[in-house]
């Protein structure tokens, strides 16, 4: 089970670094003359968006990343209670015997 939970740890990291790399790629596409994964359908001399497509891209970044940190600290709170309550186990085994 902690090795379990030591992995979906290990995957929600690798999954923080990748929402919060999102923008940079963007920023990489459209410098190379892309269209930013579809944020500027023209290239970056066309690019017409509203002007809240900003904030609302920069929200769901937000709200992605906090919900992975989120499910971050659960798991880790949940490994650090069954490491507690293991070593309690060995320490009541120890005096019993």
């Amino acid at each position: 089970m902690r090795l379990v939970l030591r992995l979906v740890i290990g995957l929600l990291v690798v999954a923080a670094i990748g929402v919060a790399t999102v923008p940079l790629l963007i920023v990489l596409d459209i410098r190379d003359g892309g269209d930013g994964w579809g944020l500027c359908a023209d290239g970056l001399s066309g690019c017409r968006t509203s002007y809240f497509a900003g904030f609302e891209f920069v929200a769901m970044m937000f709200v992605g990343l906090f919900a992975i940190l989120g499910l971050i600290a659960g798991c880790v709170r949940l490994l650090r209670w069954l490491e507690a309550r293991s070593s309690r186990r060995e320490l009541d085994a120890g005096y019993r015997a």
